[in-house]
């Protein structure tokens, strides 16, 4: 970077780096001073306003209009001036850059995946053609969730599939009589929805193994879930930005428990952010937890017509709907895509769309996060979504 920045100043110090305008172009103007000028800013634009006046072909251009000072060795302004006004400001010796100011159009990078699986797709298309579970087209940008941080609390990861391109890193077990390895599948499918390199939504986060859940019987317990999330929370608050760049993705449920609720109120107060999914019991999302703590983004479950699927779990708790319904994703060893559908499947398109949100804008606080994922939402598309649930769907609108 300093080398970057001295060879500017190195041709700065040559002579104006200038852009000339075309013919009939708009006579606005960008002009900043070199860092190493003889003369201040202020005594720079007294000059410019005498040239400015005297000038026999000014007619009615408005002369310097706005000044920048970024820091100490940036200053600039901006203006409207005739030819030989701009010719006069060229040839001053303390004027590093003239760039010719005109309105263009902005982009973002934007990538298309063409053989994408229909949930994530979703996330970019507002309506889908047909129903094929892969071969979609998913829009997203570029910056794809890089430099943000999945903790998928789950029965643990595949980490060494070749579809997380070395972005999956062993976290912690609260089974340590188990082997740290995937034997039950699911947590592998559901990072791989996360951010593989096929399946993913943030196809560059870094995705973290946290296993509370044992062998290939799906067994844990609540005290376990706590020891996992407890291990995220101080690992996300000991490292300085992580919190604001992370999320924790849960899709596991279990009966109404006050105390579980409790431990992910708190990692809230922290400033740790959780995906929870609402459950597959078609029954109000206040009877499972942490699906019922407010302080969490609840995910209930949609099939690719926008119908909540009729064993989701619903209701006020609920925030956002997300595709849950014939998931194509990661399985527990290379090569072996499997579909599954459940909240489980909705949950890890939210946890992924809010690390693409949290990773492409300046999304602090888990509050911040939660109000710009909704902000995006699909409004009122939801067909039955249920009584008292918000009818909200996830998505980004990239590919819109």
């Amino acid at each position: 970077m300093a080398t970057l920045q001295h060879a500017l100043l190195f041709l700065a110090s040559i002579s104006p780096v200038i852009s000339v305008p075309a013919e009939n172009a708009p006579s606005k103007y960008i002009i900043s001073l070199k860092s190493d000028a003889t003369t201040d800013i202020e005594s720079h634009l007294s000059w410019v306003t005498d040239v400015h006046r005297r000038s026999l072909s000014r007619r009615d251009t408005a002369g310097v209009e706005r000044t920048f000072s970024i820091g100490s060795n940036f200053n600039a302004y901006t203006g409207e001036f005739d030819s030989e006004t701009i010719a006069q400001i060229k040839e001053n010796l303390n004027v590093a850059f003239v760039e010719v100011d005109v309105e263009q159009l902005v982009t973002t990078a934007l990538v298309t995946q063409t053989d994408a699986p229909w949930g994530i797709a979703s996330l970019s298309t507002p309506s889908l053609p047909n129903g094929n579970i892969l071969g979609q087209k998913y829009v997203y940008d570029e910056s794809a969730g890089g430099g943000t941080w999945a903790y998928v609390l789950d029965t643990g990861i595949f980490v060494n599939n070749t579809e997380f391109e070395g972005r999956a890193i062993k976290g912690y077990n609260a089974w340590p009589e188990d082997t740290f390895d995937d034997k039950y599948g699911h947590g592998s499918h559901v990072a791989g929805t996360i951010g593989s390199k096929t399946y993913g939504v943030a196809k560059k986060t870094t995705i973290v193994d946290v296993k509370v859940v044992r062998g290939t019987d799906g067994y844990s317990t609540i005290a376990k879930v706590l020891e996992g999330l407890d291990w995220i929370v101080k690992n996300i608050t000991n490292t300085p930005g992580r919190a604001e760049k992370s999320v924790v993705s849960v899709s596991l449920a279990y009966a109404k428990s006050d105390v579980l609720n409790a431990g992910f109120e708190a990692a809230y107060a922290a400033g740790v952010l959780s995906v929870v999914g609402a459950a597959n019991d078609n029954e109000d999302a206040s009877t499972k937890s942490p699906a019922s703590e407010p302080s969490v983004i609840t995910v209930g479950a949609v099939d690719w017509q926008k119908t909540r699927a009729e064993w989701s779990n619903f209701g006020p708790l609920v925030d956002i709907f997300a595709p849950g319904v014939e998931i194509v994703s990661l399985w527990n060893k290379d090569d072996f895509p499997t579909t599954l559908s459940g909240t489980s499947m909705s949950t890890p398109h939210v946890s992924g769309l809010v690390l693409y949100l949290r990773g492409k804008e300046s999304l602090l606080t888990p509050d911040d996060a939660r109000d710009r994922l909704l902000a995006l939402a699909q409004k009122g598309v939801v067909v039955n979504e249920g009584v008292g649930s918000p009818n909200f769907l996830a998505y980004h609108g990239a590919g819109a």
